[in-house]
Order: C-alpha cells, then structure tokens, then sequence
C-alpha cells in the first residue's frame, strides 16, 4: 500500500510537466520545429539546450542524433543509425557519423521570414555502407526559410529551402530544392507535409519522381514530441511509416 502510495504521490508530481511544458508540436509549443520529415527548416533550439532525437523506420533500422545549441541560434550535433536493432539478427551500423550544423543569421520579422544556413551529413532510411549513401540523401549543405502564421484554424508554418548533397552521384553541380508546412491543430497536435525534389536520387533511378511525406506530431509534455511519419506518397508501391519520438530540455 505504501508503494502505491509514493507512485500516486509521482504521477501527481507529474501533471503540471505534461500539462504545461510542451514539445515542437501544436500552437502551444514550446520549441521549434527543425525538420520538416527530412529536410531542414530555420528552427533551431534554444541556447544551451540539447535535442535528442530517434527514428524507427524499416528493417528494424533506427537512427540517432544529438543536437546541442552552444549559442544563440548555433546548432551543432552528431548522427548515426543501425539496422537490425529492432528484431533479430546482426547489427548494422552505418560507417561514418553524420554531422549536423546550422546557423539561424536572421530571425523572423513580421515580413521577413527566418533564415539559416548548415551542413547536415545524415540521411535517412538505408544506409549503403558501400557507396556511402542513404535511400534518402542527406541534405548537404543548405539554405533554409521560415515563416509562421496564425489564422482561424491554428498556427501554419511555412518552410523552403535549397541544398547540395555530398552523395551526388555525378560530377555535375546541381541545385536541389524542397518545401513544406506545418499545420497546428491544437495546443498540442500538428501535421507536417513535405516535399523534397530529389535532384540527386532521380540520377539513380527514372522511378523516383520527388519525395511527399507526411508526418503526424503529437507534444507529449516536458520536451517529448512523438510523430508517425507516412512516407513516399507519390510511389504507392514504396509508402513506408516510421515512428519517430524528439526529446528536448536544458542542459
């Protein structure tokens, strides 16, 4: 009796943390956020605050990363990920680190959308330890664009950005592209839409005709963001979910 008493006594303690502090998801939230599905927006976390984030997607793969803001608007952090973690079997993990940097130079003005400019290595889904690669190229180095909005039905965020990936499969320079939204539903609730051009991928395949995803995001409390993310939705024959879960705090 007396142990059910403290765990009343903890779950009680609890409630203004879930009630109050929020995640990067709903118009109550209270972080930003940084990512549409896998291209990067102008978010950045606050100074002195980490963000650790994970990502189940298929084959039992999951990848990790770690973000902390040493400055003001200066994101640093590393990135990996394993296949075979969920499940049975050997583990595979990818053979280099990715990095992830990024510098918000000028925040949002009433007419002036946020910028930011980073390098960020890790992609997503399958890695080809091989080539190097992922079944989704990283980013690369980017330019990245947000604007936030409030209007009858919530808050709606709009991103947009440029990049150049280091896993160009070719020689030639070129110039990809990628947009996306998010819209709040709740203090608590919102769903993002993305869509990344590909320029790089389509060299590998004439199947790949861009990524649209989706993503599901609910602010748990206390920093916790949970999403479920729907993916490939211009190729039915490839539509993947992945379930992801972002925790953010002060270091």
């Amino acid at each position: 009796m007396e142990n059910l008493k403290k765990i009343f006594i903890v779950c009680i303690s609890l409630i203004p943390y879930l009630l109050f502090a929020q995640g990067s998801a709903g118009n109550g939230a209270t972080y930003e956020t940084r990512q549409i599905i896998d291209m990067p927006t102008a978010g950045v976390i606050p100074k002195d605050n980490f963000s650790f984030d994970l990502i189940n997607y298929s084959g039992g793969g999951v990848s990790f990363a770690f973000n902390y803001a040493f400055h003001k608007n200066f994101n640093v952090g590393l990135a990996t990920s394993g296949e075979g973690i969920v499940g049975s079997g050997n583990i595979k993990w990818q053979s280099v680190p990715g990095i992830n940097v990024k510098f918000r130079f000028l925040d949002e003005r009433l007419n002036i959308p946020a910028m930011a400019i980073g390098l960020a290595t890790q992609g997503s889904g399958h890695y080809y330890n091989s080539s190097n690669r992922f079944s989704v190229f990283s980013p690369g180095i980017f330019f990245a664009l947000s604007k936030n909005f409030r209007w009858e039905a919530g808050d709606l965020a709009l991103h947009a950005g440029i990049n150049y990936s280091f896993e160009n499969p070719k020689d030639d320079f070129d110039i990809n592209y990628y947009c996306g939204l998010e819209q709040s539903f709740s203090s608590r609730f919102a769903v993002n839409l993305g869509y990344n051009a590909a320029s790089f991928e389509r060299k590998l395949s004439q199947d790949i005709n861009g990524f649209l995803n989706t993503s599901l995001r609910y602010s748990i409390g206390n920093g916790f963001t949970l999403q479920l993310q729907i993916r490939d939705l211009l190729n039915s024959d490839h539509i993947s979910r992945f379930l992801g879960i972002e925790f953010v705090s002060k270091l």
